[in-house]
């Protein structure tokens, strides 16, 4: 294998780890702001999963729960959207990066 395709293997395993972490802080997060009990293990149910099935069911079950999330909570919300956007770039970037060093 060539050097830049396990460049690219890592580029996205980071991308990976940074969309996962995001994820679990985000839920963490509005878990909080909902008054749910055990955020942390909502953050993890959330987080985890092959087919998305953790968030999902966080989703139903906040949906009961009426949203108090400050200012200062709602601009940290979206500079960790802002971050696990740039987690998914590096992914794609990483992904057809790998790709094409196969390729050529």
């Amino acid at each position: 294998m060539k050097t830049y395709g396990i460049f690219f293997i890592v580029l996205t395993l980071v991308g990976s780890v940074g969309l996962v972490y995001q994820i679990y802080k985000m839920t963490v997060l509005d878990a909080e702001s909902r008054g749910l009990k055990h955020p942390k293990f909502w953050g993890l149910v959330a987080s985890s999963g092959r087919n998305s099935s953790g968030i999902l069911t966080y989703m139903i079950g906040r949906r009961n729960y009426s949203s108090n999330m400050s200012a200062e909570n709602i601009k940290i919300m979206e500079s960790r959207k802002k971050i696990a956007a740039t987690g998914m770039l590096f992914q794609v970037v990483g992904f057809i990066g790998f790709l094409a060093s196969i390729i050529l």
